[in-house]
């Protein structure tokens, strides 16, 4: 899809745009975006090749008008039929089915299967006295996950990881053709790979997150390999990256927050808490393409039926008329986020993220009660971390071993 072009009278240079930036703290990012909204609302970025809508209640409600700000761009090629893409009633028939294999009783099974996973993930961490979280745990973590809640072999490997790699690159980024004949070609094996899965899981569905997939579809009398294939595959797409960046968002927001980390340590029940404001404070999803599907206006700007926005969510979260001081880390804030979308197309994969995050807090605390960054590395924190559409991190340096104790000189 190629970017309309358009001609404005305030725009951000490609070279100026804050999504080239590097930061050293989580929350810079979206708070520079905030800071650039109290003055445009809505500003063209030359690097995003779209106009950015910055503040809250615009970002809020066009997720919530699925009229005028559509996802239907998604639905190219073997997407045309991935929930993301669609609207309406077979949207709704679609969010359905899939409440099936994320209900609460499902969901407790899949927190069974996962919490081993990191338990030994993390607590391979603990014989260490420091560790890159990212490349010793966190970056292999959620493929894990998805290994034995599908019934995926451990086979494939990097090459699973540059599939998801190639297909997420080329959703986020719509207006390149670069990435879309990547993203397609990567699409298409993977497909091919998972549909062998799903025909063999077909004959004997088993308590896993594949079977729960098969029999929520063949309960709708909506069964087919390629619908299932489709499925299984979004679930990917949805639920490796954005865990990786969304854990380490959470774990390093808490490390830059010792207050708020020792609240945690003492009260597991506080990590639901710490989840949602660090997916505020550090959120890995920068923002959200739409195509603008009617002649509409955002905060004075006009937008033409047709063009593409950037619906910039980390913007939003620092935003001082929807958050309270938004630049303190605050586990008692009230109110929610939007890194999981809204409206429709809110995330249908939210509730395993969280299994997923909340399994390694808990696993890597009992295991490494002593985590504490290291201060001889620089957090570094960037759009396109670890080379997908995400805001994050590709590294985070930790110390595991206490703290020597100097003792007094009497």
């Amino acid at each position: 899809m190629r970017p309309q072009v358009v001609r404005w009278s305030t725009m951000i240079a490609s070279t100026d745009s804050l999504f080239r930036c590097r930061f050293s703290s989580p929350a810079a990012f979206g708070s520079k975006l905030a800071a650039l909204g109290r003055e445009h609302p809505v500003i063209f970025d030359e690097f995003m090749a779209a106009p950015l809508v910055l503040r809250q209640k615009d970002v809020s409600a066009a997720l919530r008008d699925t009229a005028t700000f559509s996802t239907e761009f998604y639905g190219t090629g073997p997407m045309e039929s991935a929930m993301i893409a669609l609207d309406g009633a077979e949207h709704n028939r679609q969010r359905r089915i899939h409440n099936r294999f994320f209900s609460a009783v499902a969901s407790a099974r899949y927190a069974q299967i996962v919490a081993p996973i990191a338990e030994r993930t993390f607590g391979a961490l603990a014989a260490k006295p420091k560790a890159d979280l990212v490349q010793d745990g966190i970056a292999r973590y959620p493929m894990e996950v998805f290994h034995a809640l599908l019934g995926i072999p451990n086979e494939i490997g990097d090459q699973g990881m540059q599939w998801v790699r190639a297909i997420v690159n080329s959703l986020g980024s719509p207006m390149s053709e670069e990435f879309a004949g990547l993203g397609q070609q990567a699409f298409a094996e993977l497909s091919a790979y998972t549909r062998k899965l799903v025909e063999q899981e077909r004959e004997n569905p088993g308590d896993n997150l594949l079977g729960e997939v098969i029999r929520a579809y063949s309960s709708e009398d909506a069964y087919s390999p390629e619908t299932v294939t489709v499925v299984v595959v979004s679930l990917l797409l949805g639920g490796f990256e954005t865990t990786i960046q969304m854990l380490s968002a959470t774990i390093a927001s808490l490390l830059l927050n010792p207050e708020s980390l020792a609240r945690v340590r003492a009260d597991n029940g506080l990590i639901d808490a710490a989840i949602d404001e660090a997916f505020r404070w550090a959120n890995p999803t920068a923002g959200l393409y739409r195509l603008v599907r009617q002649d509409t206006r955002i905060s004075g700007t006009d937008l033409s039926a047709g063009s593409m926005v950037y619906l910039c969510i980390a913007g939003a979260h620092f935003d001082e008329q929807a958050y309270a001081d938004p630049q303190r880390f605050d586990l008692d804030r009230p109110g929610g986020h939007l890194g999981f979308g809204l409206g429709p197309h809110y995330c249908v994969g939210a509730p395993l993220a969280r299994i997923e995050v909340r399994a390694a807090l808990i696993a890597l605390l009992a295991t490494c009660p002593d985590v504490r960054l290291d201060p001889d590395s620089q957090l570094s924190f960037s759009y396109g971390a670890r080379g997908f559409v995400q805001h994050g991190t590709e590294a985070l340096h930790v110390l595991l071993r206490p703290r020597r104790l100097t003792a007094a000189i009497v």
